[in-house]
């Protein structure tokens, strides 16, 4: 099921959806749904790693983002 919304944008960012939409010839709906998805994620992925710190903090572990970025590449 899909359900519609009217959003007001200021000018310089309607005009980058604009821009946008024509240059990857998609409809503006779609560059929306893919923002708000690329969000989404976003947030949810610093809640988890927000949560994942403050537990290993509790613990007494500590690992920087160098460290984590060395054992997942």
């Amino acid at each position: 099921m899909r359900s519609a919304m009217s959003i007001s944008l200021p000018e310089k960012l309607f005009k980058k959806v604009k821009q946008e939409v024509e240059k990857e010839n998609i409809p503006s709906s779609e560059l929306v749904r893919k923002a708000l998805n690329g969000y989404f994620f976003i947030t949810e992925f610093r809640r988890l790693q927000q949560k994942a710190l403050t537990e290993m903090e509790k613990r007494g572990l500590k690992i920087t983002d160098e460290e984590i970025f060395r054992k997942v590449s």
